[in-house]
């Protein structure tokens, strides 16, 4: 079990321990790291039945193909056409979790606490604080401060980090080493995300977003009909978000130490000239404006996407459109 962990991830594994007397785990960290990897391992670890090896193969939870078929594991997912875990989900797994285990060992439930909001917050807090017995909860979230305290307080948290670049490299040798390094690049060495990337042809979105981007600084592109290009894209939206926070966060780095060369290949041209032409305390003011709204679209907010985006390039015409300044 154990064995097909990416290697970052294994020194956390040992971390949590066979003797663990927690009952709750919470995995934080960026997207793409493996976080429900990693709980769905932990879940499995849970579930098996020779818990004091580390090798079992032979117990039903270790020789499933997919978790979500053992009779003691539990999760939330969010209904068609919703985009959070509605309220009245929660119901129905409380109940669920004070049945008696199917195998006789322990059930355990694993929800991603980005799909939830403040009433799912409320229930976990009910059922945390008077947990049924033999029951475990895996928690998962790229927003650790979204969590309320009372959330955070009552869980093992764990924190994911960025792996080095020799461990996401082994990770994605199937791919290129060109390949593979400047997909990293693009996810901030996230490795799963970044393989992701190389699966879905996401260097082609990289291009057209650098395309779209450097119109807006330098040539006064059209903002409306970009911004419309990109919702009718909302798979990527996040993703395009998040590149405009790094060409932000190099724009920065540039300004405080013009001897850097080379921070992020493809847009350091940008990040480059901004530095140059732009009065950094704007470029602050943009970073976490930027940041605020890339947020809101990962954590699938219920506001107007359109109005955001189309509010946050007419920012980026206005404090960055370097063509159109006297």
């Amino acid at each position: 079990m154990k064995n097909n962990l990416p290697i970052w991830l294994e020194d956390y594994f040992d971390k949590i321990g066979q003797g663990s007397s927690h009952h709750a785990f919470l995995i934080l960290g960026k997207k793409g790291l493996g976080k429900s990897l990693f709980a769905e391992y932990l879940a499995e670890k849970l579930l098996c039945q020779n818990a004091e090896t580390n090798d079992c193969s032979s117990c039903f939870a270790c020789n499933l193909e997919n978790i979500d078929d053992h009779p003691d594991y539990h999760t939330l997912n969010v209904l068609d056409g919703k985009k959070l875990i509605s309220i009245e989900q929660f119901p129905e797994l409380v109940l669920k979790l004070f049945e008696t285990p199917f195998l006789q060992k322990n059930k355990v439930a694993v929800l991603n606490l980005d799909s939830c909001n403040h009433h799912g917050f409320n229930s976990l807090l009910k059922i945390l604080e008077e947990p049924p017995k033999n029951t475990f909860f895996i928690f998962t979230s790229s927003f650790r401060h979204l969590i309320p305290e009372t959330i955070l307080s009552r869980c093992l948290n764990i924190n994911i980090e960025t792996p080095s670049t020799k461990d996401a490299l082994s990770w994605l040798s199937e791919f290129t080493e060109e390949e593979a390094k400047m997909s990293l690049t693009l996810t901030d060495n996230c490795p799963i995300l970044a393989k992701e990337y190389l699966k879905t042809n996401a260097i082609k979105t990289r291009e057209e977003f650098i395309n779209d981007i450097s119109g807006i600084i330098k040539s006064g592109k059209d903002i409306v009909t970009i911004s419309k290009k990109w919702i009718e894209e909302l798979d990527t939206l996040p993703m395009k978000v998040e590149w405009m926070v790094k060409i932000l966060y190099d724009t920065i780095r540039f300004h405080a130490d013009d001897s850097l060369q080379k921070l992020t290949e493809d847009t350091d041209n940008i990040s480059r000239y901004l530095s140059q032409n732009t009065h950094i305390e704007k470029v602050h003011n943009l970073l976490t404006q930027t940041n605020a709204t890339w947020t809101q679209f990962s954590s699938d907010s219920n506001l107007n996407k359109e109005y955001q985006l189309n509010s946050l390039f007419i920012d980026w015409e206005k404090l960055l459109g370097v063509s159109k300044k006297v």
